[in-house]
C-alpha cells in the first residue's frame, strides 16, 4: 500500500484539540513542539507534537528529564486534555518547573483521535506501547502517565524516592482544602531506590470530563512536578541532607 500523508480533514481532531495550546509555543521561550513519533495506519500518516518544557534555572544544572504521556483512547481525550492544561498552567508560570526538562506527550494514540470508535483499543495494537517505551527511553529520570478509567476515585500509583512520597504527603496536607485543585484519594506509592526512575500512573475516572474536573487533575500534576523540582533544589543548596532509600 502506499503511504500517503495525512489528509486535512483527519487533522481536524488534533488541530481542535491543540490549538488553544500551540499558541503558546509561538511566545514561550521555554516550551516548543515536535512531531517525534509518527504513526501509519491503513496507508496514512498520523502524529501529535511532542512538547519538550526547559525550566529556566541556571543553564549550568545538570537537569533531570521527566516524561509525562496521556493515554487518550477510541472513547475518551480526557488524560490529552489533562496534559495539554498542564501545558497551558506551565507556560503561564515556567518557574514550576525550574529545576527539570519535561519531555510532554498529551496525545499518545492519535489515530484514535481522528478515528474515535474506529480506531483500534490501546490492548489491540502493540505499535502504540512500542512508541511508549521509545519515548519513556528518553525520559531517564522519571515518568508519568495519565490515563482515564471507569472507576469512582482519582488514583496515584508507582514508585518514587522517599523523599518525594514525603513531599507528596505535605502537598496533600497543604491544599487538601483548595479549591481549584484536586487530589488522588486513592494512594499506591513505594520507595524506589536512588539510581532507578522513578515512575507514576495517574488514573483519573472517566466521567471526571468536565472543564472544573480536568483544569483539577492538571494543577495537581503541576503540583506534583514543582515538588520534585523544589526536592531537587534544596538537594542542590543542601548535598549533604539527601536522604538514602
Amino acid at each position: 500500500m502506499q503511504i500517503q500523508t495525512l489528509r486535512p480533514e483527519l487533522r481536524k481532531n488534533l488541530r481542535d484539540l491543540l490549538q488553544g495550546y500551540v499558541e503558546h509555543c509561538e511566545f514561550s521561550s521555554h516550551l516548543t513542539g515536535r512531531i517525534d513519533f509518527p504513526i501509519y495506519y491503513q496507508g496514512f500518516k498520523y502524529g501529535a507534537p511532542v512538547f519538550t518544557h526547559l525550566g529556566p534555572g541556571g543553564k549550568d544544572q545538570d537537569r533531570p528529564v521527566i516524561g509525562l504521556i496521556g493515554w487518550n483512547g477510541p472513547q475518551t481525550s480526557l488524560p490529552s486534555q489533562v496534559l495539554l492544561q498542564f501545558i497551558e498552567i506551565l507556560t503561564q508560570h515556567p518557574r514550576l518547573a525550574d529545576s527539570s526538562v519535561l519531555r510532554i506527550l498529551p496525545v499518545a494514540n492519535p489515530v484514535a483521535l481522528e478515528l474515535e470508535a474506529d480506531a483500534p483499543e490501546r490492548g489491540e495494537w502493540d505499535l502504540l506501547d512500542r512508541l511508549a517505551d521509545q519515548f519513556k527511553d528518553q525520559s531517564a529520570d522519571g515518568w508519568i502517565e495519565v490515563e482515564s478509567a471507569d472507576v469512582p476515585e482519582f488514583s496515584l500509583s508507582g514508585e518514587i524516592s522517599p523523599d518525594l512520597i514525603d513531599e507528596l504527603s505535605t502537598l496533600a496536607e497543604i491544599f487538601r482544602d483548595r479549591p481549584g485543585l484536586i487530589l488522588p484519594t486513592d494512594l499506591d506509592l513505594t520507595p524506589s531506590r536512588a539510581d532507578e526512575r522513578w515512575q507514576l500512573k495517574l488514573v483519573v475516572p472517566s466521567f471526571w470530563s468536565d472543564s472544573a474536573s480536568i483544569h483539577g487533575v492538571a494543577r495537581f500534576v503541576v503540583r506534583l512536578v514543582h515538588a520534585h523540582s523544589e526536592l531537587l533544589a534544596r538537594k542542590r543548596r543542601h548535598p549533604q541532607r539527601q536522604s538514602s532509600p
